[in-house]
């Protein structure tokens, strides 16, 4: 039997495997040791590595569109945070706001000054009406 080096950046279809990848070879190798069960759930790394050696098949189409979904999630995700946060920022301002007015109209019931009321609450006359 003859032994042969294989030379990873010239053997083409080590190309075609693994790309210009290396996690793609460690996961690989990884999954053939045959880990057991619970080191596979502990590590986490089961599914990643299949999914890996699914996308290591890929022609170079179908990996650019399979890089430009992933990228369109990501872009998804980015815009639901942002309108998440921005969401939560409005929600936190009404609330001090609405807690503003209560404040003053109870200021008010009790009989301060109404010029007070407004500079101690930075309130207009027309937002405590």
């Amino acid at each position: 039997m003859v032994m042969k080096y294989l030379d990873p950046k010239a053997d083409l279809t080590f190309k075609k495997i693994f790309g210009n990848h290396p996690d793609r070879l460690r996961n690989l190798l990884y999954v053939l040791q045959s880990p057991s069960e619970d080191e596979l759930i502990h590590l986490q790394q089961y599914l990643p590595s299949v999914e890996e050696l699914e996308i290591s098949g890929f022609t170079d189409a179908e990996l650019r569109a399979y890089d430009k979904f992933w990228d369109s999630v990501s872009v998804e995700r980015t815009l639901l945070d942002d309108r998440y946060q921005k969401g939560r920022e409005e929600g936190r301002e009404e609330g001090m706001n609405q807690r503003s007015l209560e404040i003053a109209r109870n200021m008010l019931a009790k009989g301060m000054d109404a010029s007070t009321v407004l500079e101690i609450t930075g309130l207009s006359m027309e937002e405590i009406q």
